[in-house]
């Protein structure tokens, strides 16, 4: 008998693991995503900005993103501030990596998505 049982993940789950863990070293090292759709030339920016973009519109997002603003212009603590913002990227960055999952399983768009360091200059 197993002690410790075998667990199974879908493709689908193991997709946005990886993409999980892949955001957060992206955010952790400035990278930029670089975005290529099946007939468009790479489309590049920075990951803290596309995952800023994709939270427009998300009513929740949109407020724990307001509630950060507030914070700062009210002059609160930073510590304050820091757990406000916590929060928002931590529910931008998985709003971010189910929009990115489902457009990369979408066999339509034929979205590829990788992470890389900026250009230099």
């Amino acid at each position: 008998m197993n002690a410790r049982p075998d667990f199974k993940i879908s493709p689908e789950q193991e997709l946005r693991m990886d993409l999980a863990g892949d955001v957060r070293a992206a955010l952790r090292d400035c990278m930029q995503e670089v975005i290529t759709y099946a007939v468009a030339e790479p489309n590049r920016t920075t990951v803290a900005h596309a995952i800023y973009e994709d939270s427009i519109g998300d009513k929740s997002l949109t407020e724990a993103f307001e509630s950060v603003a507030k914070a700062y212009a009210m002059g609160d603590t930073f510590g304050r501030i820091g757990e406000l913002f916590t929060r928002f990227m931590d529910g931008a960055c998985a709003h971010y990596v189910e929009t990115v999952a489902d457009a990369i399983e979408d066999p339509e768009r034929q979205l590829d998505v990788r992470f890389e360091l900026a250009p230099r200059k």
